[in-house]
């Protein structure tokens, strides 16, 4: 009977350790992390061949904000994406903040479908695809229906 309660003992921490694993290059990024300093990514798929000088403005424009962390920004044609990082101390006031980039974002790019999050798991995916852009030459279509996707998780309740 002791034997078969270790082995149970012993899947269950093997279990729980190989789901711990994942992501774990951007995990290192995150808020809950020892690393609260501000990061420094290039904000925008600067290689890709879309035109990403409105994601370039806005993520110079965040950049600047001192309730904000790190950004990544990518557009398309009529859309723009945007993604945050709030600093630990600044999530008390994480809906005043979000509401107040969505709106100065909104009359900044006023012919743009704005979508921005200050979700981890969105700058995570934005990040991805940011990355995605600059290493192959995507067109407008599939970066659209990225975004769409990464806006749809951003539509989820956890």
């Amino acid at each position: 009977m002791a034997m078969k309660t270790w082995w149970l003992v012993v899947a269950a921490a093997v279990i729980a350790a190989s789901g711990c694993a994942k992501e774990e290059t951007e995990q290192k990024q995150s808020l809950q992390g020892a690393n609260l300093l501000r990061t420094h990514t290039s904000g925008t798929a600067k290689n890709a061949e879309l035109d990403q000088g409105p994601a370039e403005r806005a993520a110079s424009y965040l950049r600047q904000r001192d309730d904000v962390r790190d950004v990544v920004a990518v557009n398309t044609g009529e859309k723009l994406l945007v993604a945050y990082q709030i600093p630990h101390l600044q999530r008390w006031n994480r809906k005043k903040i979000e509401k107040d980039i969505d709106s100065r974002l909104r009359d900044m790019f006023p012919g743009y479908d704005i979508i921005s999050s200050s979700d981890l798991k969105i700058f995570w995916k934005t990040k991805e695809l940011k990355t995605n852009m600059g290493k192959r030459h995507w067109d407008g279509r599939k970066v659209n229906r990225e975004i769409g996707r990464i806006k749809a998780l951003s539509k989820e309740q956890t």
